[in-house]
């Protein structure tokens, strides 16, 4: 990996060798069907295989060329292309959840934002309600978040495209303004092409909130700050971690999740304090974020 790629997505500089042993990945509530599972033990599971998958992708990156990363289409989702300065673009993934949807909408009409929802198709299939009122919202952007929210390292193509096909048909997103985000961010070549084939841009990030991390007790231990890169002084402060990595990218596409309660009790906060701080907010098909998607 070049030192200039390493920057990019490593601005903490940890030794492989430091970073914990991955967390075997549990049977994710999200990759299993969604009704099986209450939105606490959603959170908690993806939380493991989050943690899990973070690990597994540093280590990969850490250890193989950039060019050899590339051409395998592994990490698409790391967005190195500046994003327009001061622009912030929400994004929750996971969802739709019943109450943390509603709870974001609300807030989204408080402070007359917009944000983007990545939707898992399985459970938008199951609230249909749910879907049907962030469709309708004039601030919520939609997007494709898989069928079933497993990890596309560890599936075959064949399932790839199973995912994806499905997801399509049951979303049926406006063909105009169609994204995709990869579950835990990681991509394959031939995912790629399949989602391209149907119209998406791919849609990464510039900060990770690592609210998953965040979400269990309100802080990260040492181990998960180096994973997540966060500093030491914000190790108890979620907000102040995800300023201070957007004033660090002047802006950007943030990362989080509907699933974790933390998550949705610190983002009124997190908006007055970005405004607070001058960041707008755009909306993910804005044509200045247009260079960040893939």
């Amino acid at each position: 990996m070049s030192a200039a790629i390493g920057a990019v997505l490593f601005p903490w500089s940890t030794p492989l060798s430091a970073l914990p042993p991955a967390v075997a990945p549990a049977a994710s509530a999200a990759s299993q069907p969604a009704a099986a599972a209450s939105a606490p033990a959603h959170a908690a599971s993806h939380a493991i295989d989050a943690r899990a998958a973070r690990v597994r992708s540093l280590a990969e990156q850490m250890n193989l060329p950039a060019e050899q990363l590339s051409a395998r289409c592994r990490f698409e989702s790391d967005i190195a292309t500046p994003p327009p300065a001061g622009a912030v673009a929400l994004s929750f993934d996971d969802g739709p959840e019943p109450g943390a949807s509603e709870a974001i909408l609300a807030l989204l009409d408080k402070y007359q934002v917009p944000a983007g929802f990545f939707l898992i198709a399985s459970k938008a299939q199951r609230h249909p309600e749910l879907l049907a009122r962030l469709r309708a919202h004039p601030r919520a952007t939609l997007g494709n978040h898989s069928w079933s929210h497993p990890n596309f390292h560890d599936i075959a193509p064949e399932r790839q495209r199973l995912e994806l096909d499905r997801s399509d048909a049951a979303l049926a997103l406006d063909s105009g303004a169609k994204l995709f985000r990869y579950p835990y961010g990681n991509a394959s070549c031939e995912a790629n092409e399949r989602a391209h084939g149907l119209g998406y841009r791919i849609v990464g990030w510039h900060v990770d909130s690592c609210d998953w991390a965040f979400d269990k007790t309100g802080s990260v231990d040492p181990h998960e700050a180096k994973i997540c890169g966060v500093d030491k002084a914000n190790r108890e402060h979620f907000v102040d971690h995800v300023v201070d990595a957007l004033k660090a990218r002047r802006g950007g596409i943030l990362l989080m999740h509907e699933i974790h309660p933390h998550t949705l009790a610190r983002l009124e906060t997190l908006i007055q304090r970005l405004q607070a701080e001058g960041f707008h907010f755009v909306a993910l098909d804005d044509p200045a974020l247009a260079a960040s998607l893939r």
